[in-house]
């Protein structure tokens, strides 16, 4: 490469120069309520739920019984007492509420749930960076301390939340708060920051975009979502046989990895060890002459720094997030 920096100097300069950005977040929301919501949502959902205590979230997969992707969501415990059953919010990330509702309605036969689309009803926004959490303090907004932490705005985890949630490789945190005040937010939270930059975030932290990266035949372990959206101590859910038999037995051939480049393939370019496909370039950013792209590898391939070939580019594998 020409470039003498390096690329994890590159991200860090990339996120450095977002370091107050406010994003448009998730905008499907959805909410579990009743006596069994906690253990329906235990039921369908990857992470564990049976023990999300209030004023906590984590974040699942949505995987059918063959533990094929499906969608994510971030799902936060606002509410449990034994009169009332618990209060789950979910925000939706790949999967529209409509998808969402059909694929789930039909589970809820003999369960005292309730699940409500209350997307008009809330708004999500994103900070993420170095710079987030002075960010909220400039607006008078709490910090939660860990992340999936989640701290009421005006006293009640039911109205206006802030989480900490990790969008970027600094960390960042998740605004939700009533639609009705939307604009009064954007003006505590500053103007909202170009798709873009939280694109080049995204890449740069090695999220996989579901499904526009990887679709409905991928596996939570191709996508190295495991270890942040998989619990193995909650007990029986959709698709969790096959999840727990992979990661016993570390049969997956083929998993999501970085390039380095000097200029960024365009998606679907096929990657080259020598005249053999170990790979495809998913989606990546381009900045100051170099790019930064995720890529879908084979196994004999998972070796940082090792030279391939993209599409006549030369490319250097970084494992992710990009400089760890």
């Amino acid at each position: 490469m020409s470039d003498p920096r390096t690329h994890d100097a590159l991200a860090e300069a990339a996120v450095v120069r977002a370091s107050s950005g406010t994003f448009q977040g998730p905008t499907g929301v959805l909410t579990f309520v009743g006596p069994d919501a906690r253990r329906f949502c235990n039921g369908m959902f990857t992470n564990n739920v049976r023990n999300l205590a209030v004023g906590r979230s984590n974040q699942n997969a949505m995987v059918d019984d063959k533990a094929r992707m499906q969608g994510l969501h971030d799902l936060a415990c606002l509410a449990d007492s034994p009169e009332t059953g618990g209060h789950f919010r979910a925000t939706l990330e790949g999967v529209t509420v409509e998808q969402f509702i059909a694929r789930y309605e039909k589970y809820i036969i003999f369960d005292d749930v309730e699940l409500t689309d209350v997307s008009d009803d809330w708004r999500v926004y994103t900070v993420q960076g170095p710079g987030a959490a002075a960010k909220l303090l400039g607006a008078g907004l709490p910090v939660p301390a860990n992340e999936g932490d989640v701290v009421a705005i005006n006293g009640e985890l039911v109205a206006a939340t802030v989480t900490r949630r990790a969008r970027s490789v600094a960390g960042g945190f998740d605004v939700c708060v009533p639609a009705a005040e939307a604009d009064a937010w954007v003006a505590r939270l500053g103007p909202i920051g170009d798709p873009a930059t939280l694109e080049r975030l995204r890449v740069e932290a090695g999220l996989v975009r579901w499904p526009v990266d990887m679709g409905e035949r991928a596996l939570p372990h191709e996508m190295r979502v495991v270890p942040r959206m998989c619990s193995f101590e909650k007990g029986c859910y959709i698709g969790q046989e096959v999840i727990n038999r992979i990661d016993v037995m570390g049969q997956v051939n083929k998993q999501v990895w970085g390039l380095v480049c000097a200029s960024l393939p365009e998606p679907g370019t096929e990657v080259k060890r020598g005249e053999d496909v170990v790979g495809v370039v998913l989606s990546g950013v381009q900045e100051d002459g170099y790019a930064r792209a995720l890529v879908l590898l084979r196994k004999t391939a998972w070796t940082p720094g090792l030279e391939l070939d993209a599409g006549g580019v030369p490319v250097h594998v970084s494992d992710l997030p990009f400089g760890a």
